[in-house]
């Protein structure tokens, strides 16, 4: 069974996200706001400037 339609959306701009072994965070200053596996996700869109580490860009390609 595939999920479909999973995109995570970033709209905080002080959100920074980065990957956590298979899992991908969004970290607004030192609190992690969420994780949620990658395998779950879609896509990513992110709203304004929204930092991300290199390790999730790569993951992301």
């Amino acid at each position: 069974m595939r999920k479909l339609l999973n995109v995570l959306y970033v709209t905080s701009p002080e959100a920074y996200l980065a990957k956590d072994g298979e899992n991908v965070l969004v970290l607004v200053g030192e609190e992690t706001k969420l994780r949620i596996p990658v395998h779950n996700l879609e896509g990513i869109v992110c709203f304004g400037y929204t930092g991300a580490s290199p390790a999730l860009m790569h993951l992301c390609v």
